[in-house]
């Protein structure tokens, strides 16, 4: 589309997708909110209050394009440790003091938003926010497990008393609510797994709401382990914060400023890292503006504690939900409140008959996603330096609390770095170095970690643009505020060039991460950038963002090639292409709509060159995507650029049924004539007039036929194309894939430029 969907009036004409999108959002919102404010220690009905407050507000303040805004269970622990703290153990008295926090909370929101607060964001190690996200998972679990099973005893108040008082727990099973959480549970780890579409039709939370809610009521279940709903929502579900007790007991300041600091920085931090993770899987690849949004989440959260509502802040899995339902605007927001109203308004009899149960499986679920093994698995891929970093900071975090976890995680950082920079010992005994001479070195290492990494900047014409040529020396997360703001300053039309220069020690993870998101944004934005030196850093493991250390004799060392680089260094070596083993992060030039998809997307054993008079690129890609953050995706992907003077194709997308077809919101399906002969199942879509799509598909027929299942891709004249189902391709795989190449040099119809037609395609069906 040539202009994407854009939020205010403007948006509401894209009201049948988010009205839609709405519904469903609330379907999900409706039990997520429930169960979230039951974590958080604070009546049921605050949960939907939050939701409803904050679809009423964001789309008025904006921020981003397709998240949804409402509480979260990633707060939900600091927000029952607060109660707890406030109220000297009793969650109904520190429930109204909680609610003055959090209206404290979201004013320093918003003075942090005008103050440009989002960009010290960069400063935290990516490993920690992870780490921060696993053990908050693990929190709610804890917590979760004694409604699960049964167990209505008070809420042990740390993560440590939940795990001392789990045995009592488990012999305090009742047996009826066990099995119906245990089955609720089971369906929401089945549901969320399986393959068949039509068991996906309902959400998952929704259904085993609705299933706990028959089996409770079958089995004439004691209302103590169904939720509490009050009877009239205006006299009896709002709770004002306890503003003038507040102030009237000082000895509660210091706890105070404990609870507004701890939900300041996880509202912060998970907002932030939220809003980033939405915009990877925006179909309109949209860019969020992070602080309008923290100033959005500042005014809810003020306005959500009036009314005696959770904190506020974006939530990855209602936004998910979000875009899986076509949602284009923050419009959805606020036709998700108006559904959340009216099921408050009709339905406040049939949640008070939800059982506790069914709503902790749905909890424990959301929490396994934040903390199962594969978060593990992942960030030990990284690096076995940030694994310790990760679970130094989860296990803070279990044994203190939130805060201090962060802190302990930032400091453990420091001095890994600080080691990693530190010479060996041996140094010293063998006399290269004097005790003094290490102790001087050890030093100014440390203080280099906090130092202004730039060394130096040239400017001048290149191309005729304006051209930054930036020398860089160690570049860690504690030292990318300088370089943020210096790139803030230089002309968004002027080309860049990076240099990691041999002055500097070391570039740490979350460095390669917001080196990496510069180009993309580069890329996005058309913007020459070039990255240099990197070759003389020698990788911790082979993860494209693993962190790296200057050493150029390691680098030269001849690595030994796995079986599959040697297969692949194989068939380059046939077809006479150049061979790359290493692992990188993949860059998306032709701006094809698989690649926009899912999270940390790396391509391996790169084979490049000429062949067959095109330019080609045969790779194994690797990425992640919802709802399996961390499960890794792999494909064996060849892209082919054709010659100049050879035959022009329309972009189009050829897909076995309907992969991929939310994501194609710019295009419009196609239907092929019936005496084509084209394959069954397969679907077109284009940019252009039907007729020369239709063309040009013709011509890939035959290869369709002949290897059924490949996706084809057509963008700028380059193809991608690749087999969704299998992985990693054989060589003869390859050849197969390569053969695409005859049929895209046969004589193709050229499309005429005034065939691109003015319509909205996204209007005409498309998604």
């Amino acid at each position: 589309m040539e202009e994407k969907p854009s939020n205010g009036i403007k948006g509401l004409k894209h009201w049948r997708y988010d009205l839609g999108a709405g519904l469903q959002v609330a379907l999900v919102s409706l039990p997520l909110s429930l169960g979230i404010a039951i974590a958080s220690g604070a009546p049921p009905v605050t949960g939907i209050v939050s939701a409803i407050i904050a679809g009423l507000i964001f789309p008025f303040l904006g921020g981003a394009y397709v998240t949804i805004s409402g509480p979260a269970a990633g707060l939900a622990p600091a927000l029952l440790s607060g109660m707890l703290l406030l109220g000297g153990g009793d969650l109904a008295a520190g429930y109204p003091l909680v609610l003055v926090a959090i209206c404290l909370t979201g004013l320093l929101q918003i003075i942090l938003a005008f103050m440009n607060a989002g960009r010290f964001a960069i400063f935290l190690p990516v490993t920690v926010v992870e780490a921060m996200l696993a053990a908050i998972g693990i929190m709610i679990i804890l917590k979760q497990i004694p409604l699960l099973v049964g167990d209505l005893s008070p809420v042990a108040p740390t993560s440590v008393d939940s795990i001392v008082k789990m045995p009592q727990t488990l012999i305090n099973i009742e047996p009826v609510v066990f099995f119906i959480g245990a089955l609720c549970l089971f369906l929401m780890f089945y549901l969320n797994a399986t393959r068949h579409q039509w068991m996906r039709r309902i959400p998952a939370p929704l259904f085993v709401a609705l299933l706990g809610l028959a089996l409770a009521t079958a089995m004439g279940l004691d209302a103590d382990y169904l939720i509490t709903m009050p009877e009239s929502i205006l006299e009896g579900g709002i709770t004002v914060p306890a503003f003038e007790e507040m102030f009237n007991r000082p000895e509660l300041w210091v706890s105070l400023l404990i609870v507004v600091i701890t939900l300041t920085l996880i509202d912060g931090i998970e907002s932030l890292a939220t809003i980033a993770a939405v915009d990877k899987i925006d179909p309109f690849q949209r860019k969020s503006h992070p602080n309008v949004t923290l100033r959005a989440m500042g005014v809810s959260n003020v306005l959500s504690s009036l009314a005696g509502g959770l904190t506020i802040i974006p939530g990855g899995v209602k936004s998910r939900a979000n875009i899986d339902a076509g949602g284009r605007t923050l419009w959805a927001n606020f036709y998700n409140a108006i559904f959340l109203i009216i099921f408050l308004m009709l339905a406040t009899d049939i949640i008070s008959m939800i059982p506790l149960a069914a709503v902790a499986a749905i909890l424990i679920y959301v929490g396994w996603r934040l903390c199962e093994y594969r978060v593990f698995k992942k960030t030990f891929t990284i690096g076995r330096d940030q694994m310790v970093i990760f679970l130094i900071t989860v296990g803070a975090i279990l044994l203190t609390d939130l805060l201090w976890g962060i802190l302990i995680g930032m400091v453990a950082e420091v001095f890994m770095l600080a080691y990693l920079l530190t010479p060996s010992f041996r140094a010293v005994l063998t006399g290269r170095l004097t005790f003094s001479q290490s102790v001087e070195l050890v030093v100014r290492n440390f203080v280099g970690l906090f130092h202004n990494p730039i060394i130096k900047v040239r400017n001048d014409i290149r191309d005729g643009r304006e051209h930054y040529e930036i020398y860089l020396g160690s570049l860690v997360c504690f030292n990318l505020l300088p370089l943020d703001k210096l790139l803030q300053q230089i002309p968004e039309d002027a080309s860049i060039t990076m240099i990691a220069t041999e002055s500097g020690r070391i570039i740490d993870h979350t460095a390669m991460e917001y080196l990496h998101h510069l180009q993309e944004e580069s890329l996005r934005r058309r913007r020459p950038f070039e990255l240099h030196g990197l070759e003389n850093y020698y990788q911790f493991t082979q993860h494209s963002l693993s962190a790296r250390m200057h050493d150029a004799a390691l680098v030269r060392r001849e690595a030994q090639l796995s079986a599959r680089a040697a297969e692949m260094r194989e068939v380059a070596q046939r077809h006479g292409l150049d061979f790359n083993p290493a692992t990188l992060a993949i860059l998306d030039p032709h701006g094809f709509v698989y690649l926009r998809r899912g999270d940390r997307k790396q391509e391996r054993h790169v084979m490049t060159g000429r062949y067959r008079d095109c330019d080609v690129k045969v790779f194994d890609y690797s990425h992640t995507a919802a709802p399996d953050y961390y499960a890794e995706h792999l494909h064996t992907l060849v892209v082919v650029r054709l010659p100049e003077k050879g035959p022009e194709l329309p972009d189009m997308v050829l897909a076995p049924g309907h992969y991929l077809k939310r994501y194609l919101v710019d295009y419009r399906e196609l239907d092929p004539p019936e005496a084509s002969g084209f394959p069954e199942g397969y679907r077109i879509y284009s940019r252009r007039s039907d007729e020369s799509a239709l063309a040009s598909a013709g011509h890939m027929r035959d290869f369709l036929h002949r290897y059924p299942g490949v996706y084809l891709e057509v963008r700028s004249n380059a193809l991608l194309v690749f087999r969704p189902d299998r992985e990693l391709e054989t060589p003869e795989g390859i050849e197969e894939l390569l053969e695409v190449i005859e049929h895209c040099l046969e004589d193709s119809p050229s499309p005429a430029d005034d065939d691109v037609s003015d319509a909205d395609p996204a209007e005409e069906g498309a998604s």
